[in-house]
C-alpha cells in the first residue's frame, strides 16, 4: 500500500517525470524518490527470513 501511495503521490506532483516522451528517443530518466518507492516494495523480498523444509 504504502508504493502504491507514494507512486500516486509522484504521478501527481510531477507527472511528466512518470511518463516521458518518446520523441527524441533517449533514455528515460526516473527521479529518485519515486525509485526509492519501489525498492520499498522489494524489501520484503531480502528481510524474509527462509522458510522452514517440511520434514
Amino acid at each position: 500500500m504504502a508504493v502504491a501511495a507514494l507512486l500516486v503521490l509522484a504521478a501527481v506532483r510531477d507527472p511528466a517525470a512518470l511518463h516521458p516522451g518518446v520523441v527524441p528517443l533517449v533514455a528515460p530518466t526516473l527521479p529518485v524518490w519515486p525509485a526509492a518507492a519501489i525498492l520499498l516494495g522489494l524489501l520484503p523480498a531480502f528481510v524474509a527470513p527462509d522458510p522452514k523444509e517440511p520434514s
